[in-house]
């Protein structure tokens, strides 16, 4: 058998076996452990052979997973909140999720929701006061230290943050799965929507049951300065 063979039916599948993602490290390490005559150029293409056959799947920059299903967001929960938000300003560039949209994931359900609206941070005041118009009871990028008194969770209720130069790129109006867990983690702490290993089993329950893009997921945690070990 040859060293591409069992690459394919040996080293992947014990990788996959042994953990739902892995890095190209680790693939190199176990090449190297077998003494596998594959050279640095030609494992990438081996790899993405692997990946264009579905036998691997791509988690982002130098990272690999057996999962291959994205984690579904319900778009229900937000979608008043986009069309309220198009409506008031077709031109603006923002992206919405809510906790409604993680509650599948939860060991404790939340018993009522708290949706986020990004967007430029020099728009969140006009965006604010116009939401408060048509009945929207709006947080605009409250601090943590007034965060939890005046964010109460509800149908209504919506938080406004600024969009991030390093935020993962959203599909359409929805934030990003990635995006989404990094914020869960940030906002838990600075609003006290809930304990913090509450949120981070949010996190690993997503991780270990769909695919995501872990490279982009650790880099807004980096950017966010989040330091909890769920993101590695």
């Amino acid at each position: 058998m040859n060293a591409k063979s069992i690459l394919f039916s040996q080293v992947l599948p014990g990788l996959k076996a042994a953990s739902a993602y892995f890095t190209t490290a680790a693939i190199t390490r176990r090449v190297q452990e077998l003494g596998l005559a594959i050279s640095e150029g030609t494992l990438p293409v081996y790899l993405s052979e692997a990946t264009a056959s579905g036998l691997i799947h791509d988690a982002g920059r130098g990272w690999y997973s057996r999962l291959s299903a994205p984690a579904p967001l319900d778009p229900k929960p937000v979608a008043k909140l986009i069309r309220a938000g198009e409506k008031a300003f077709p031109l603006l560039d923002f992206t919405v999720w809510s906790t409604a949209q993680i509650n599948p994931w939860m060991h404790h359900l939340l018993a009522q929701p708290v949706a986020f609206l990004h967007a430029p941070i020099d728009t969140l005041e006009s965006v604010g006061d116009t939401l408060s118009a048509k009945g929207w009871e709006v947080a605009v990028n409250p601090p943590p230290s007034v965060g939890p008194k005046s964010v109460h969770p509800g149908e209504k209720m919506v938080v406004l943050r600024p969009a991030l130069t390093k935020q993962p790129a959203s599909q359409g109006r929805q934030d990003a799965i990635e995006k989404v867990l990094v914020d869960l983690m940030a906002e838990a702490h600075r609003l006290s929507l809930m304990d913090q290993s509450e949120a981070e089993g949010v996190v690993r329950e997503i991780r270990s049951r769909y695919l995501v893009q872990v490279a982009e997921m650790q880099s807004y945690a980096k950017f966010r300065k989040l330091k909890s070990t769920v993101f590695q």
